[in-house]
């Protein structure tokens, strides 16, 4: 019984490995966080209400925040 769970562990664990794609930034932005200026990935851009956002990595986790977050962005 160990033996065949152990085997089906493998089997999802294998599954699972290639279903996750490393995302590239498009471009990158330059955050003032806590007083120090910190250089933040963004993954994606988009317009909401005539708002520009950016999807933006850590430390603002990968959420959608508003251009204004930004001091400078490499963005179009």
């Amino acid at each position: 019984m160990k033996y065949v769970a152990l085997l089906l562990s493998i089997i999802l664990i294998s599954a699972c490995s290639g279903s996750f794609k490393k995302e590239q930034p498009v471009c990158t932005g330059n955050a003032l966080i806590g007083g120090q200026e910190s250089a933040v990935n963004i993954y994606n851009v988009r317009k909401v209400a005539g708002q520009t956002q950016y999807k933006a990595g850590y430390p603002f986790n990968w959420q959608w925040v508003g251009k204004n977050n930004f001091i400078r962005t490499t963005c179009t």
